[in-house]
């Protein structure tokens, strides 16, 4: 009997000594049940992107250099659907051609979640988010044709907003495990905060394009972090005063919904702000020079 006693009694003594989920971690925690870490593997040199690269698979140009620059590919949160994979090979290929390797994250795919969308409950948290692409980058940082010193990541929606967070210093203490970081960040109509916040003033370069018709992911949440990211040097901020969100989004366009700020709103692709946003990742990207 005392010996039983003794048994509970240190049971519950462990129960209320262990911290809580929420004392756990902070900021979104993952709130997934299949939080397995992400497989990256490696193929060979190709000058095509296709679909199938799209997920967790480095792809470098056929080249004669020696070390490459490469691009981590961030979904937004409906993950990679036959009507957003398009506009992603499209980039995908585009950088390619241009000489950068690109790596594909798909966050979602190999955890079996469907979808990323509901702000206050999302399957995967900023947390989760973030650590997959620490993880990538330490992947591409042991690849002996890569440059280390330009490693990128280029986002879409929650893409950019993860990539606003990458550039958050106290995020990476938080997370990042001393694994190698993104050299910059470059995001399309991502934005700053929501019910958490993304885009911070952190402490690598950050390239952010907006749309001035976007009601989905609102450019103006953005103003305090954008400002105080330009008095650091670090910011290369535009506006397209007439694209709504998605305006690369040839495979949705004209597609309408409810966003999740109660907000009715329609993409619009828009090719000439396409065509001037790709040069302006490109040039972003050219601006860092190998060390």
């Amino acid at each position: 009997m005392i010996r039983t006693l003794l048994t509970l009694m240190i049971g519950a003594t462990l129960v209320f000594a262990a911290p809580t989920r929420s004392e756990a971690c902070s900021f979104n925690c993952d709130k997934s049940q299949n939080n397995r870490p992400l497989e990256f593997i490696k193929r060979k040199p190709s000058n095509n992107f296709d679909t199938y690269r799209l997920r967790n698979i480095l792809t470098l140009p056929m080249t004669d250099n020696t070390k490459i620059g490469v691009v981590i590919l961030l979904h937004s949160c409906a993950g990679i659907t036959m009507k957003n994979q398009y506009d992603l090979v499209r980039w995908g290929d585009f950088l390619l051609k241009n000489g950068y390797g690109i790596l594909g994250i798909d966050h979602l795919g190999p955890r079996g979640i469907s979808t990323n969308c509901i702000s206050r409950s999302r399957p995967l948290g900023s947390s989760a988010l973030l650590k997959d692409v620490y993880s990538a980058t330490a992947f591409l940082s042991e690849q002996s044709d890569v440059d280390k010193s330009r490693i990128f990541t280029l986002g879409f929606s929650l893409g950019a907003m993860t990539g606003g967070a990458l550039a958050s210093r106290g995020r990476y203490e938080q997370l990042g495990n001393n694994a190698p970081r993104p050299r910059a960040v470059a995001g399309l109509y991502g934005g700053c905060f929501n019910s958490d916040r993304w885009l911070e003033a952190g402490d690598i370069p950050v390239l952010w394009l907006v749309g001035g018709k976007d009601a989905e992911t609102l450019w103006n949440s953005c103003g305090g972090a954008v400002s105080a990211m330009k008095d650091r040097g670090l910011m290369t901020f535009h506006k397209y005063q007439n694209a709504t969100h998605c305006w690369d989004c040839a495979g949705l366009n004209g597609f309408t919904k409810t966003a999740g700020n109660g907000n009715r709103v329609t993409y619009r692709y828009d090719p000439e702000v396409t065509k001037d946003s790709e040069q302006r990742v490109l040039n972003f990207f050219n601006s860092f020079q190998s060390q």
